[in-house]
């Protein structure tokens, strides 16, 4: 209960913190701080950068925390969760194995990429990434329409 309230006060205090940055950066506006890089950048979003990245780093290392700490807990939870991950392994595997990468010829003729063209591997992993958003939103609407079907021939 005492680890509640001081975690507690600390996220309020992180809050606090990060608003009076926020609310500074607005009363300075957007061209001060485009046009100085190293008065208001380096006082305003420097801070908050690093203020964000020490408040998701404590966020991950919690989630990591408590995620081990249940799955190592029960036995159940653990089948559960590996079963989930080769589920997703799987699907990223068939995904990639899909992906040709073929695109990356007609994208650098159609987008000038300078002297930084897509390569036919980057191609391959971004066709395999909406590969794998196609096959997880088909599989998505499809439990929802399985359950809706599975509760009409219950009644």
């Amino acid at each position: 209960m005492v680890l509640h309230k001081v975690l507690k006060y600390a996220v309020l205090g992180l809050c606090l913190i990060a608003a009076v940055f926020f609310f500074y950066t607005v009363s300075v506006g957007d061209e001060a701080i485009k046009m100085d890089t190293d008065g208001v950048q380096a006082v305003t979003l420097s801070p908050m950068m690093f203020l964000t990245y020490i408040v998701m780093l404590i966020a991950v290392a919690l989630v990591v925390i408590f995620l081990v700490k249940n799955l190592l807990s029960s036995p159940q939870k653990l089948k559960s969760a590996g079963i989930a991950i080769g589920i997703a392994v799987v699907i990223i595997g068939v995904s990639y194995a899909f992906s040709n990468g073929n695109d990356a010829d007609m994208f650098n003729e159609l987008v000038d990429t300078g002297d930084d063209p897509l390569t036919s591997g980057e191609s391959k992993v971004i066709g395999a990434s909406l590969i794998t958003f196609y096959i997880v939103g088909f599989l998505a609407v499809a439990s929802i329409a399985w359950t809706g079907v599975s509760k009409l021939l219950k009644k």
